[in-house]
């Protein structure tokens, strides 16, 4: 499987020369949603990339192992759950526009509790839309998630089902806030999301692999406990606990990010 992959020369200079995107790396758990304008660019500088290295590498080789997923669809709906600065979606609309020659529209809805990511991540999606022959229909919006009853409000406003969902290192930020109190977040996540999958439609989780200082858990664990709990079908998955992923850019070369990642559909479909 591909797991080493540069920065597009396009997308490196919008995101450090046009931006002003920062590498600053951190080990600490981090709760992004609540971070300002400048915590949002060392995150465009350093975990954006890593974003798009997984998303680009764990799509491009599903679809190279599942050729027939969408191979008669000219257009794909995806929903980003915690979107951020949305590295996770132009990796995946990467290896879709590759992997699809017959597709022709992506719709996307892009969720995230951070005015300053979604800002970012506009202004990325605009830069991308020159670099690919697609139609983009995007409709990102600011939404705080704090508890369950967040997640019923939200389940009523999204009425469509989407072929692709995504959540990329989000749901352990409800780890670490305590915002399902005692319960797995991987769990209600998980059933919150299967039922707005479209046939055919997949969930990817991709998560840190630390041990949460607040749940006093490892997450790919409590992550494979919630998703057992779920009920749901897990497809496709790294071996092991964690798999390390290398993304090269100006400001890093071989920059090495460690995750958990599952790709779930319902229980009734194969």
């Amino acid at each position: 499987m591909l797991n080493s992959v540069y920065l597009p020369k396009w997308l490196d200079h919008l995101i450090f020369e046009k931006l002003g995107a920062k590498y600053c790396r951190s080990n600490s758990d981090m709760t992004v949603i609540d971070w300002d304008k400048n915590d949002v660019l060392n995150y465009l500088g350093t975990y954006f990339p890593r974003s798009y290295a997984e998303s680009y590498c764990i799509f491009s080789e599903f679809f190279k192992i599942n050729p027939e997923q969408f191979a008669d669809k000219k257009e794909i709906s995806i929903f980003d759950f915690g979107c951020g600065t949305g590295g996770e979606i132009i990796g995946l609309l990467t290896a879709l526009s590759q992997s699809y020659l017959k597709m022709k529209k992506v719709k996307i809805v892009a969720l995230d509790g951070n005015n300053h990511a979604l800002q970012q991540y506009d202004k990325v999606l605009q830069e991308f839309k020159k670099h690919v022959c697609i139609q983009l229909e995007n409709h990102s919006a600011h939404v705080c998630i704090d508890d369950f009853y967040d997640l019923s409000i939200l389940s009523n406003v999204i009425k469509r089902k989407f072929d692709i969902i995504i959540s990329f290192k989000a749901i352990c930020e409800f780890v670490t806030k305590q915002q399902f109190e005692q319960e797995n977040a991987y769990k209600h996540i998980a059933e919150f999301l299967l039922p707005k999958l479209a046939p055919s439609g997949m969930v990817l989780f991709v998560d840190v692999t630390t041990y949460n200082n607040t749940s006093q858990e490892w997450l790919p664990k409590m992550m494979d406990k919630g998703l057992m709990a779920a009920n749901c079908n897990i497809t496709f998955r790294n071996e092991g606990y964690n798999q390390s992923f290398l993304i090269s850019h100006s400001h890093r070369g071989n920059d090495e990010s460690k995750v958990a990642w599952r790709i779930i559909t319902k229980k009734d479909v194969a």
